[in-house]
């Protein structure tokens, strides 16, 4: 599309990333229940960054997943709720977080959906312009 200057416009480029994020949620969900595991696609990221780390800490938890402090930590109350994650104080600001035996019994199947996620995304496109997208999004993470 191009602009009266004749300049090409990108259209609304935050509202489609935002409208892709949605759409990326809603699609991990369904795989979510289609593996039967009862879990909102907020428990899933939180579970992945926990096991990407032993007793990796709320607020690295928040930086990995890209969602606030107070999300994070509602959400790590559920999940021990439910029973997949234990919590350890570090201080009254600080929680580690563990996972439970039966989180690591259910890793697998967390880790088969993480990569039919990754499959599906990388089907759309050339690995070269998914590279490129990468390094797009790695740039405006960075400058935030």
């Amino acid at each position: 599309m191009k602009n009266t200057n004749g300049d090409i416009e990108i259209p609304a480029l935050g509202c489609k990333i935002g409208r892709a994020y949605f759409i990326l949620l809603s699609q991990l969900a369904n795989t979510l229940n289609e593996a039967g595991l009862e879990i909102t696609t907020s428990e899933y990221l939180v579970l992945r960054a926990v096991y990407s780390k032993e007793g990796i800490q709320q607020c690295e938890i928040a930086e990995l997943v890209g969602k606030d402090k107070a999300a994070v930590c509602r959400c790590v109350a559920t999940l021990e709720k439910k029973g997949f994650i234990v919590t350890e104080s570090v201080s009254h600001k600080c929680l580690k977080v563990y996972p439970t035996e039966y989180a690591c019994k259910i890793e697998p199947r967390i880790m088969e959906v993480a990569e039919r996620r990754h499959q599906a995304l990388a089907a759309l496109s050339s690995p070269e312009n998914l590279k490129i997208f990468t390094d797009i999004l790695d740039k405006i993470i960075m400058t935030s």
